[in-house]
């Protein structure tokens, strides 16, 4: 482990909770209205897919090898050009990290959030927001990407956070 790592307690993913980093699309929580004669109920999800313009719409499918808790953090990412979108299609739990960023662009890791998804929780990561890469846990996981794509290295920024800097999240 990393002695001068700063340690996060996970906690249940929840809307509010969420809030300030992006949306939480779930299942079964919410009313939705009746679709399909009757037979399926929609679910509203995200409204706004922010992205910048001459982007273009992704749908890529995420295969994930599971991990355990504690867990090491050891690089965040974020999407300068876009919102970014996870749903899960076969998935136990997942662990969501969340940063905020400095005046600098960069992420506030003394501000950073861990939550613990379930398979019935979407995510949608607002535009700019840091993040950890997906990390399954309990099984591995099946999830789609959607987000909106320039084609180049102005789609994703990464971070790797020193021994000192990085994270350590516990459940």
């Amino acid at each position: 482990m990393c002695p001068a790592a700063r340690t996060l307690r996970a906690q249940p993913l929840t809307a509010a909770a969420f809030a300030p980093f992006g949306t939480v699309i779930e299942a079964g929580r919410a009313p939705g209205r009746s679709v399909n004669q009757g037979r399926g109920r929609r679910i509203e999800g995200a409204r706004d897919l922010a992205h910048q313009d001459g982007t273009t719409p992704v749908i890529d499918l995420y295969q994930i090898a599971p991990s355990s808790l504690p867990f090491v953090v050891d690089c965040l990412e974020r999407h300068p050009l876009s919102c970014q979108i996870f749903t899960p299609m076969t998935c136990a739990r997942y662990l969501v990290v969340v940063a905020p960023s400095n005046a600098q662009g960069g992420p506030v890791v003394s501000g950073a959030a861990a939550f613990v998804a379930s398979g019935a929780q979407a995510v949608c990561y607002n535009r700019g927001v840091w993040h950890a890469p997906m990390i399954a846990l309990d099984a591995p996981a099946l999830m789609t990407m959607t987000m909106w794509e320039a084609g180049g290295s102005a789609d994703c920024e990464e971070v790797v956070l020193s021994p000192d800097a990085g994270l350590i999240v516990e459940g």
